[in-house]
């Protein structure tokens, strides 16, 4: 990479004017530089000929496996994105807890995992426009004596602690349980070693058609407010990030992630504004 020269040397040899355009060229080369570094970025991932997309594929109906094959519908999402891109999608499964790390370690490009862009995420990670939306809901045990959401202080909830969900519940006063996956919450719920776990409606509602025997039902209310997914990527990938949210404009607007939505959850999931 071109070194930045000192001012004193930039002045004496081009003049201040010429020097500020050495400093954005020297700044440029620097971004262009550092993409190609860590091997992300919208042209090096064209140069490839894949997207590598973080996907934790074992979470009905987002990313799951179906007889030995990926589908779901973030998966069909990534799909889209991948062929407006030019290149193939890639899908590297990671369990919840390393997700997000994996972006800083290079593993792969994006990231879509049902991903709300908290403000916290927004400091490391930069993020497209929202995909989905959806409620959060509580679940119990059916023999559990609470009612509402408005009981969730004071009570134990079985949740990955920095989920979106996780979050919001230790927000609302739970002690949490920290649990590797939807299903091993469900099941500690059941069980009665932990009072609840919250998540979306369309996770719950995967659930109740999966396992008709379940032992869970939902309490009254939501959980805080109407969640957003949105594709996780890398500080700094303007034109990944551009290119991702006209993807995923056009197909919100064509009623392509209806038709997806209403595949798998039947109902639909579109957000109603697709502003970043």
């Amino acid at each position: 990479m071109t070194a930045l020269p000192t001012r004193r040397h930039a002045l004496g040899l081009v003049g201040l004017g010429a020097f500020g355009a050495l400093v954005a060229a020297c700044s440029s080369d620097k971004e262009s530089d550092d993409a190609a570094t860590s091997g992300t970025g919208l042209q090096s991932i064209r140069d490839k000929g894949k997207l590598r997309i973080g996907m934790e594929g074992t979470f009905r109906p987002y990313g799951y496996h179906d007889g030995g094959k990926l589908v779901g519908f973030e998966k069909e999402i990534g799909d889209l994105i991948a062929a407006d891109l030019g290149v193939e999608p890639q899908y590297v499964e990671t369990q919840w807890d390393s997700l997000i790390a994996g972006v800083d370690a290079g593993r792969y490009d994006i990231i879509i995992n049902n991903i709300s862009a908290t403000s916290e995420r927004r400091k490391k990670f930069d993020f497209s426009v929202p995909y989905a939306e959806s409620r959060g809901k509580v679940g119990v045990a059916k023999d559990s004596k609470l009612k509402s959401t408005d009981e969730i202080r004071g009570h134990t909830a079985g949740q990955t602690e920095t989920s979106n969900f996780g979050q919001q519940m230790a927000d609302e006063g739970a002690t949490l349980v920290p649990v590797t996956s939807f299903d091993e919450a469900a099941m500690l719920v059941s069980f009665g070693r932990v009072d609840m776990t919250g998540n979306d409606f369309v996770t719950f509602q995967a659930f109740f058609d999966q396992r008709p025997d379940h032992n869970l039902r939902l309490l009254d209310g939501d959980l805080g407010e109407p969640s957003q997914a949105a594709v996780l990527m890398g500080k700094g990938q303007t034109q990944l990030k551009q290119a991702i949210d006209d993807s995923l404009n056009k197909h919100i607007d064509a009623g392509d992630l209806k038709k997806i939505y209403e595949k798998y959850v039947r109902t639909d999931l579109t957000p109603q504004s697709s502003t970043s």
